[in-house]
């Protein structure tokens, strides 16, 4: 027997009403672009004053489920995948929809199924997204990472009904419009952003964990960037596009990034309030063009959100 072929694989997922119920009727199925998903076990060993040289029993400490999967961004089920990392969703439209998505206090509980080569099913229950991140670089494909962990799974003894896995069209990195404090860029050569839930686990007095709960949020940005002027720069050291004097404050700016394959289809992703942290400008003997691989921070704001996801399609609801 040759093993089974490790490119015959998919995830399945659907919102949950309630922390204990899993769903068995899932709205999408994604074929995966790397990474995966699976049970996890702690286990631990004894340790006693026992006089003896062998390694002490070992124990099962706790369970549980965790990975990170790897898709690629459409804009038919980016949204479902959208809500789960950030909470709240607000749809308009009829026929023609736009989802703006933005973070919220608690996060909503997931079932993730797993399929491996047509052989291994798993189900896992009361998912929550730990991370959340697009990335992509000139030329190529948007990868949505999505970094999950959860209470409970259980193998199924045979295939779940799913839905077709979706095959909508890929976004790309050449159909990018960025947007830099207000000004278009033509500059930025790859992008990546990272959402983090800090998500911890509870266990209390099973070895099921108890619950999954959100910690401390932080929205990043980075992206490479052709160094032709000084505007980003300067903003950064000196205050100011046009600052000369270093500054003890950190720059506020905004970020946009909207991929577009036409009006009624886009992926946007805004920072309304973004301070950068490393802006490196290094000088090269070969004599290549400069490009300042930047990174930045959302802000906290009492108004406007430290991220929003705005995806059109023409799916009504999540």
């Amino acid at each position: 027997m040759a093993g089974l072929k490790g490119n015959v694989a998919w995830v399945a997922a659907a919102k949950q009403t309630v922390k204990g119920t899993p769903i068995t009727t899932y709205p999408y199925c994604w074929p995966l672009a790397g990474g995966s998903i699976s049970p996890v076990r702690v286990v631990e060993n004894l340790s006693e004053t026992d006089a003896n040289r062998d390694q002490g029993t070992a124990y099962v400490k706790n369970t549980g489920v965790e990975g990170s999967i790897e898709i690629y961004a459409r804009d038919a089920s980016l949204p479902f995948w959208g809500l789960a990392a950030l909470g709240t969703t607000v749809p308009s439209g009829a026929v023609n929809f736009t989802h703006v998505q933005t973070p919220a206090t608690t996060l909503n509980y997931y079932t993730v199924t797993k399929m491996i080569g047509n052989t291994l099913w798993e189900q896992y229950s009361d998912c929550k997204v730990n991370t959340f991140g697009i990335s992509t670089a000139a030329g190529e494909p948007l990868t949505v990472s999505i970094g999950l962990q959860g209470r409970t799974s259980v193998r199924l003894a045979s295939a779940p009904t799913v839905p077709a896995i979706d095959s909508g069209a890929v976004y790309n990195f050449n159909e990018a419009t960025v947007t830099l404090g207000g000004s278009g860029s033509n500059l930025v050569s790859s992008f990546e952003t990272t959402l983090e839930n800090g998500l911890t686990m509870q266990q209390t007095d099973d070895f099921v964990p108890y619950d999954v709960v959100e910690g401390q949020r932080t929205a990043t940005v980075g992206f490479d960037m052709i160094f032709e002027t000084l505007d980003e720069y300067n903003k950064f050291h000196y205050g100011s596009n046009v600052g000369t004097a270093t500054v003890g404050t950190l720059f506020e700016t905004t970020a946009v990034f909207l991929f577009t394959k036409g009006v009624n289809n886009s992926v946007q992703l805004d920072y309304l309030h973004l301070a950068y942290e490393e802006f490196p400008v290094e000088p090269d003997p070969g004599g290549s063009p400069i490009t300042a691989s930047v990174r930045a921070v959302g802000q906290r704001n009492v108004t406007d959100p430290v991220f929003k996801l705005t995806t059109k399609n023409q799916v009504a609801t999540y």
